[in-house]
């Protein structure tokens, strides 16, 4: 028995469908909105940055490689002490 298309529920590849399409133009009418990256800053602008970005981030890399020996380094004499202690 055919039912009315008014009374037609949707399934769920539809209903999946129809909540894509939304997706779409949200996304569209997003992008239409956000400023153009090009107007903000040339990519020179944008290498120099991340370079710089990336400097400083090699710089605190280093900086808790050390940090870490040096706790490493304390760990292992209060380990040798403890098991200075335990052995005596």
């Amino acid at each position: 028995m055919d039912q009315p298309y008014a009374l037609h529920k949707p399934t769920r590849l539809e209903q999946a469908q129809s909540r894509l399409d939304l997706a779409f133009v949200a996304l569209e009418h997003a992008v239409a909105k956000a400023p153009a990256i090009g107007a903000v800053e040339n990519s020179t602008q944008l290498t120099s940055e991340l370079e710089r970005e990336n400097a400083a981030l090699k710089k605190r890399n280093k900086t808790l490689i050390d940090l870490n020996v040096r706790i490493a380094t304390r760990l292992d004499g209060v380990i040798a002490r403890l098991q200075a202690v335990v052995d005596a």
